[in-house]
């Protein structure tokens, strides 16, 4: 399964993507939301993981997210910061968002958010 990391952090970008690689996921990493739109667009992964330090960049890359999906299925797409705001959760959650991780989250977290999400197998 193919899931896109999008992260303005190079240490986190690199921890979680070594998470979501020893789940057994391939993982290609960006840098920014709008580079992360595009790679979208060109790679079509299952699942897509950001940092989301901002409701109203969130909330417009999901529903760029949804909008990009109208042919084929849509993406799980995993939400996290490190200063959640409930305000901010729930309105992630409510644009399409699976799930919403607070930082720092292990490997155990990871891996069970993503069976509840349905991407891997309990």
């Amino acid at each position: 399964m193919l899931c896109l990391l999008i992260d303005k952090n190079v240490s986190e970008r690199l921890r979680i993507a070594g998470l979501l690689r020893s789940l057994g996921l391939e993982c290609t990493v960006m840098e920014a939301l709008p580079e992360g739109a595009l790679a979208y667009g060109a790679q079509q992964p299952q699942l897509v993981l950001f940092e989301s330090s901002s409701a109203d960049i969130a909330q417009t890359y999901l529903h760029h997210l949804q909008l990009g999906h109208r042919e084929r299925a849509a993406p799980t797409v995993i939400c996290y910061t490190k200063e959640p705001q409930i305000e901010d959760m729930a309105a992630c959650i409510l644009a399409g968002a699976a799930d919403y991780l607070v930082q720092p989250f292990d490997k155990e977290l990871l891996k069970f958010k993503l069976q509840q999400a349905g991407v891997l197998q309990h």
